[in-house]
């Protein structure tokens, strides 16, 4: 599509300039049809210091996507994002939402959690609200959730020290119970699943709830000595073993059953006879059925670390952003 033409910012802009949202025609960009608002700031209570963006996206004709970015002093951000045909009425569906609502507090750490606005199942003009990432800064660790895109699949949980080369036990997470996997070194620090059973918007709820449980769990384990984790959550830890080594104890199961029927006459014309033809077929569909794959592995026994102290570092806390005040603009009805 071709740039924006002046003629269509006004069209564009006029609902927003109406609620006293003013275009910020610097920031914006006409080739890319992506309109920028002027920062809001939130002074009450319930807010303190945070800095509240809009940017409208031209998407294909028709077609919008309205998204609010909202930064806390901090640092931290969340987002509220929703797409539709009229611009009016996506600042409408954005404005339901309370900003306080993307922030929660849990062991003394705060919760930023982004969210989109999405059309309900029933195919009504009603949206609903579904969380798409969660972050949060707790005990040296930047923890971002981000929910599954595709029903079905776990949600990817990334925990990236402030200090890099920090080694973490791969079963921090897992001992938390079946829902969530055990860690695997990324080049960024560490990465786990947590997987969440629902529609929306219980799925949403639910999730929120495992991150508050994740962050409550991090912070009693870190502030504490890493042998402290092993003794208080041995039991636990075994409990994650014996979960990793599920699958490679199936397939043994599979192999010693196999080389035993060997040792058995079964008659030709036996029902048995043929599950057991049938059966590699029907594994094999399972198998490459399954949406989240489980590894084969020989999981490492849990130990008792050595270590006296946890090597993290406090995240550091970001300045707060100079918010530049009004620039020129070329509409008159502003």
């Amino acid at each position: 599509m071709h740039p924006l033409t002046h003629h269509e910012i006004l069209g564009l802009i006029e609902p927003f300039t109406r609620r006293d949202r003013h275009i910020d025609l610097a920031a914006s960009d006409r080739t890319r049809r992506r309109l920028l608002f002027k920062p809001i700031e939130h002074t009450d209570e319930a807010l303190t210091d945070a800095c509240e963006i809009l940017q409208l996206e031209n998407l294909r004709p028709d077609r919008y996507r309205l998204t609010r970015t909202i930064t806390l002093g901090c640092g931290l951000k969340a987002t509220l994002q929703t797409e539709g045909p009229d611009p009016g009425e996506l600042l409408t569906r954005i404005e339901t939402v309370p900003p306080q609502r993307h922030f929660r507090s849990e062991a003394n750490a705060t919760i930023a959690q982004s969210y989109r606005l999405s059309p309900t199942a029933s195919g009504s003009a009603a949206v609903q609200l579904e969380l798409i990432r969660a972050d949060v800064a707790v005990g040296g660790l930047t923890v971002i959730v981000h929910a599954a895109t595709v029903k079905g699949y776990p949600a990817e949980v990334d925990l990236i020290p402030n200090t890099p080369g920090v080694v973490l036990p791969e079963d921090l997470l897992a001992v938390m119970g079946w829902a969530w996997g055990p860690l695997r070194k990324t080049r960024e620090g560490w990465t786990g699943k947590l997987r969440v059973r629902g529609d929306e918007p219980q799925l949403s709820r639910k999730t929120e709830a495992k991150v508050e449980t994740l962050v409550a769990h991090l912070a009693r384990t870190l502030t504490k000595p890493p042998h402290h984790f092993h003794e208080t959550l041995r039991r636990a830890r075994w409990g994650v073993v014996f979960r990793r080594a599920l699958p490679l104890l199936f397939f043994a199961v599979l192999i010693v059953g196999a080389g035993s029927l060997t040792q058995v006459q079964i008659p030709s014309d036996s029902i048995l006879n043929l599950l057991i033809m049938g059966a590699p077929p029907l594994l094999m569909f399972g198998a490459f059925g399954m949406r989240d794959t489980p590894p084969l592995e020989i999981p490492p026994l849990p130990r008792r670390s050595k270590v006296g102290v946890w090597p993290l570092q406090p995240a550091a806390v970001a300045a707060p952003q100079d918010v530049s005040s009004d620039r020129t603009t070329l509409l008159a009805a502003e």
